[in-house]
């Protein structure tokens, strides 16, 4: 998953639609390149998105495209963004957070316990400060045993992997399809010592016999779908699945591969008015 990290956007788009269409709209900013998405409830049943770009990356024709009067979506014409302290505001909003046992805290804030991770996204998702982090990291810590080997598909800042080291885990590497959310994981590697490995690409980047203990996946589930048989076959005790939505659940539950993996725990948690939720599930040859 991708969100916004300090980088200054200089002009906005609003999109306004019913809550259903949320999801494919806000998956195809991203491919068009923005540079972070907010969702705001409207009543009833009715979303606006609020989609940021920098001054040469707005496509114009492509965002007026999205306009769907069948479908109840209006796109406005571009706005600009108001001059700020950007890096204040987004550093603002970021505070040493626990999750568990775990204290996740931006490099600019003082240790507030520990054990801790020191994470600063930048332009990576995972800080803590969405649902489907802070799902993915309860459900880590339950499932993690001291010596396991972890993947981590979607880095983005490395956290998970990097938490999975800290509490513990012999080995975990980290992969994601962009390269600027490997660079920063790089550079969360190096602020917290520990030995993550990194890849760029998809699970093909990883060797044909790689296999891990447990494999956790904070992904869109449109990003999920595609790489979800390959990711349970490269996993030999726990999957953790996260970043889906209540509504996508029974999609989800079509889509796993073959019935020897057991639903061992499910967890939602409600944000900006949508309930993101998270599972574990474990393989018939560990039980």
């Amino acid at each position: 998953m991708r969100t916004r990290g300090a980088r200054p956007p200089s002009s906005l788009v609003r999109i306004q639609a019913p809550e259903a269409e949320s999801e494919r709209l806000v998956a195809e900013l991203w491919s068009l390149g923005t540079s972070g998405v907010e969702e705001q409830p409207l009543a009833p049943n009715r979303v606006e998105l609020r989609a940021y770009f920098a001054a040469d990356g707005a496509p114009v024709p492509e965002l007026r495209a999205l306009a769907d009067p069948a479908r109840g979506v209006t796109v406005t014409e571009l706005e600009p963004v108001a001059d700020q302290d950007w890096e204040v505001t987004w550093r603002a909003g970021l505070a040493p957070r626990r999750v568990g046992k775990l204290w996740v805290r931006p490099s600019f804030c003082a240790s507030a316990g520990t054990p801790e991770l020191v994470i600063d996204p930048q332009q990576a998702f995972g800080s803590g400060e969405h649902a489907t982090t802070r799902l993915s990291l309860a459900l880590l810590q339950e499932q993690l045993r001291p010596s396991d080997s972890l993947l981590d598909l979607g880095t983005g800042s490395g956290i998970l992997g990097l938490a999975a080291l800290r509490l513990g885990a012999a080995h975990a590497v980290g992969v994601d399809l962009d390269p600027v959310a490997v660079a920063n994981a790089a550079e969360n590697r190096a602020r917290n010592a520990l030995p993550l490995a990194l890849a760029c690409g998809s699970l093909d980047a990883l060797g044909p016999g790689a296999r891990f203990d447990v494999a956790v996946a904070n992904l869109l589930l449109h990003e999920l779908l595609p790489c979800l048989e390959s990711l349970a076959a490269r996993t030999t005790r726990v999957l953790i699945l996260s970043g889906y939505l209540e509504r996508e659940r029974v999609t989800l539950e079509r889509a796993l591969p073959g019935s020897h993996w057991r639903q061992v725990r499910e967890s939602s948690e409600v944000q900006s008015g949508d309930r993101w939720c998270a599972r574990a599930l474990i393989h018939a040859a560990a039980r």
